[in-house]
Formats: structure tokens, C-alpha cells, sequence
């Protein structure tokens, strides 16, 4: 799963090495997105890990309106599936969805009055 979110252009801060429990670390800005398979995030967690995300997304914000679409295609170049194509949402903004090859969801967003110091270019 870490070589769809290196194509999307997430640097890549750390890998596993143990073929039978990988894991991958992308530094981003303040924020680190760690991808664990199920058994060794349960393990980690001390709890289980069941169903797929439905109570939250993950969020992108950008720095600029043309990545959102540029984003979302390179997203499904690599296997992901659009759940909803770039809209202007009533809160203002440009945002678009899609679910990553494992079923998590992500909204790709640009805001002009809501911009991180660490927006993703």
C-alpha cells in the first residue's frame, strides 16, 4: 500500500523492513501518516480492528484549486476509486473524494480562506 501514497507524492519518512509485518511512516509537515496492516495495528493498539473507515476521512488540504483535480487522477491512475468528482461545496472551496486502493476515504480540498502552512503542492 505505501507505493500508492509514495506515487501520490507523500515522502516516504520510514519502512519495515520485516517482509511479515511492513509498515510505512510519510512525514507530513507536523503529521505523520502511519500505515500498519490490521494484525500489527491491533497489536500496537491493544484493541481489534474491524470493518473499514466509516466515521471518518483522511483530508489533503492543497495549495492551489488545479491540484485537486490533479491529484484525484493521479490518485485513480494508481487504483483509487472517486467517490464524488470536485464540487464547490456551500462552505466555499473546491473539494473532491476518493477511496484508496484499501477502501480508506480522502477528500482532496482547496480553500482560499483556509490554507496550512503545510499544504501539499
Amino acid at each position: 500500500m505505501y507505493a500508492f501514497y509514495q506515487s501520490l507524492g507523500f515522502p516516504l519518512h520510514k519502512l519495515g523492513n520485516n517482509p511479515e509485518q511492513p509498515f510505512a511512516m510519510f512525514a507530513m509537515g507536523s503529521v505523520v501518516l502511519a500505515l500498519y496492516p490490521k494484525a500489527l495495528l491491533a497489536k500496537q493498539a491493544g484493541c481489534k480492528i474491524e470493518g473499514q473507515n466509516t466515521t471518518m476521512s483522511l483530508s489533503l488540504n492543497v495549495a492551489h484549486k488545479s491540484r485537486v483535480d490533479a491529484v484525484l487522477n493521479l490518485a485513480t491512475a494508481h487504483g483509487a476509486t472517486i467517490t464524488r468528482r470536485p464540487f464547490q461545496p456551500e462552505w466555499g472551496g473546491y473539494c473532491g473524494y476518493f477511496k484508496d486502493p484499501e477502501g480508506n476515504l480522502w477528500e482532496i480540498v482547496f480553500h482560499e480562506n483556509y490554507q496550512l502552512t503545510q499544504a501539499h503542492s
